[in-house]
């Protein structure tokens, strides 16, 4: 009984030995990892649209994502990279369509937000193109969780006129009101000068809810890309600004 009271004894701390190294090695693993998203909160999505036509004209625009180290901090700054793993990589080209910035996660922190440059195309027009990014072996810092390693963005430039442009209900009031006309090229202009594309709400009365602009907001805009109207007429005064239908652009 004794000599079978021994056995138990050895199999138990032979047991916790190779659990404590085990729970060590993987706690050691999660320290070099770090976890990728799109967006900057924490609903964790792998995937977005990137719609050049509800981008600004800039020459270079960015998408945010999350990283998030897993395990324990460090007294010392670790880097790591992004590469493209797979989808249209021959139409999605590095330098071309997108450039990476540089991934440090710094010293005693353990998530930040970083950007992907993306350089204005007219690639896209006919035909979207995915890609998929993902953590590379380079850094300090490796892919940790595999459902949290890739970020997926399809790229396209396709215009969709606001249903809400000609024609709306009170006490919302219609966006040709403040921008006249819709063309492209006018939507694209707006979304430059604003800052963000024309696809709000305007409400006339009441507290604007997300995705509305009240009255002060709206007139802003308007004034705004009447102002940039203008310095761009001014620097082409033989060559106004015009729609894809050569008609010039104005504001009411």
């Amino acid at each position: 009984m004794k000599t079978n009271m021994i056995y138990l004894l050895l199999i138990s701390v032979t047991s916790l030995f190779f659990s404590c190294k085990k729970a060590t090695e993987l706690r050691y693993s999660d320290t070099d990892a770090i976890n990728v998203w799109l967006g900057v909160n924490d609903s964790r999505p792998d995937s977005l649209e990137y719609n050049y036509a509800f981008k600004s004209l800039n020459e270079v625009d960015s998408i945010l994502f999350k990283a998030k180290l897993t395990g324990k901090l460090a007294d010392h700054d670790r880097t790591f990279f992004l590469k493209a793993i797979a989808g249209d990589t021959t139409r999605l080209r590095p330098g071309t369509h997108y450039t990476f910035g540089k991934y440090v996660i710094k010293a005693n922190t353990y998530q930040a937000i970083f950007p992907i440059y993306i350089k204005r195309s007219a690639d896209f027009k006919t035909r979207s193109a995915r890609i998929v990014f993902a953590v590379s072996d380079q850094g300090e810092l490796k892919k940790g969780l595999t459902e949290m390693t890739t970020m997926t963005v399809v790229f396209k430039d396709a215009f969709a006129k606001p249903a809400n442009w000609d024609v709306d209900i009170y006490p919302y009031t219609k966006l040709s009101t403040y921008f006249g006309a819709y063309s492209n090229v006018k939507f694209q202009f707006i979304t430059t000068a604003i800052g963000q594309p024309p696809i709000f709400r305007v409400l006339s009365a009441g507290t604007p809810a997300l995705g509305e602009v009240n009255f002060t907001e709206v007139k802003f805009y308007q004034n705004s890309c009447k102002q940039q109207l203008a310095v761009y007429n001014a620097a082409h005064p033989t060559d106004p600004m015009k729609d894809e239908n050569n008609q010039i652009i104005t504001f009411p």
